[in-house]
């Protein structure tokens, strides 16, 4: 077991503590957090008395380690660019945990991040939750299917009308998209009728055989196993949509495509989450209504299209007042996701309270994620998941000195080679 003992803790979902300390077990759990610096004895002491401890970040939406730093965009492996349909991809299959920005992300305090492919398609694949440390894929995975990333509005359309090909419009993408989920409603009664009538055969076969055995009707015949359907693994991906498993991960900058993201979900009954709402602001009632939890970011990049032409700090704190599940993305590499605290000071500065500003940056993003039992705070029982800052977390000029996710310490700035 080891003890952090600190200047000030931060828990985000309680009052801060002035001169505690945090104790870890040895597996990497949350054992207690205390006031006072006197610690059980035999315990290792790690001392930051001058330090404040803060949760690890918690970035829901992603792409590092699948869109790679240094290597161009010929070997990016982010967006499946053959059809605009790929709801079977897993962004799994693509992470690189030897990729630079998994680094970074760890030197600016971000300790779980969910991976998500790219915007290009219409239906981009399967998004998956990992921690930020570590040298196999698999073992830094803590959530495998985290949801299903969908496109709207410009990138579908632009990747391939440029080519000629459906969808060149905001009709084309949504008539692509029904489509499938239709496909897929057919797919699941396809299975749903052999499931019945597989059991309706099981039934009939022991009854064949209990009357077989009697002897007494000789005309009997064997009832016929019902022929198995064939598996289509870009249905079964959507299997965990329809059962609200996962929801729609629905990538919409502006407010007629979020409409359009929620309009679809309600027409099947799917969940949505809509990720960046840069103007979400200008629909704010819409989104209470509707409770629809967002995913802001990134901002701090140039308005690059269209639908980012509205995108403002002050976003993140509109729809937090408002009452709406709101985190933060850095959407790396759009912007680079060891700045994610400095995004968060930018958004404090533009009328996103003090706690509301700690939230949307641990808390928010594991209760999108559904892992809010695990992280995004610290707490008893949660992963020993980190962050030692140098001073007020708020303060730009405060710095990550260390960092530890379950409650191994994988950063230290004093040993690290430049990051940022």
């Amino acid at each position: 077991m080891k003890a952090i003992i600190c200047g000030e803790i931060i828990p985000v979902t309680s009052e801060p503590i002035k001169n505690g300390h945090i104790l870890i077990d040895d597996k990497g759990k949350i054992k207690d957090i205390r006031e006072g610096l006197a610690v059980p004895k035999g315990v290792e002491i790690i001392n930051a008395r001058a330090m404040v401890a803060f949760p690890g970040l918690v970035d829901p939406h992603c792409h590092a380690s699948v869109f790679e730093e240094s290597i161009g965009m010929g070997m990016q492996d982010g967006n499946e660019g053959t059809n605009p349909l790929t709801p079977q991809i897993r962004v799994i299959d693509a992470i690189n945990p030897a990729d630079k920005g998994l680094r970074r992300a760890l030197a600016g305090g971000m300790t779980t991040i969910c991976v998500s492919p790219g915007s290009g398609n219409v239906v981009g694949g399967q998004m998956t939750t990992i921690k930020t440390h570590g040298k196999i894929a698999d073992e830094m995975i803590i959530q495998e299917l985290s949801g299903m990333k969908c496109a709207f509005g410009e990138n579908p359309k632009r990747s391939y009308g440029s080519r000629n090909i459906t969808p060149s419009t905001r009709m084309g993408s949504l008539g692509l998209f029904r489509q499938l989920l239709i496909e897929t409603q057919n797919y699941m009664n396809k299975w749903k009728e052999y499931k019945k009538k597989l059991k309706q055969y099981k039934d009939d076969l022991k009854e064949f055989d209990s009357k077989k055995k009697t002897g007494i009707d000789t005309n009997l015949k064997k009832p016929e196993e019902p022929s198995l359907p064939e598996k289509n693994i870009k249905y079964e991906a959507m299997i965990p949509v329809f059962e609200r498993k996962i929801p729609l991960r629905a990538h919409a900058h502006q407010a007629n495509d979020i409409i359009s993201a929620i309009r679809l979900a309600k027409e099947f009954e799917l969940k949505v989450y809509i990720d960046h709402c840069s103007e979400g602001h200008y629909i704010l009632d819409y989104l209470v209504e509707n409770k629809i939890p967002a995913i802001v970011g990134p901002t701090l990049s140039y308005k690059s299209k269209i639908e980012t032409r509205n995108k403002t700090w002050k976003t993140l704190g509109i729809l937090y007042n408002a009452g709406i599940l709101v985190a933060l993305t850095s959407d790396h590499p759009v912007t680079h996701c060891q700045y994610q605290m400095i995004y968060a000071i930018l958004a404090h500065r533009e009328g996103l309270s003090r706690q509301g500003t700690f939230e949307v940056i641990t808390i928010n993003g594991a209760k999108i994620l559904g892992l809010q039992d695990r992280i995004g705070s610290l707490e008893k029982g949660k992963d020993a998941d980190i962050i030692l800052f140098t001073g007020d977390p708020l303060d730009a000029r405060s710095k990550v000195a260390k960092v530890f996710i379950d409650g191994q310490q994988v950063f230290d700035i004093q040993d690290e080679e430049e990051l940022f």
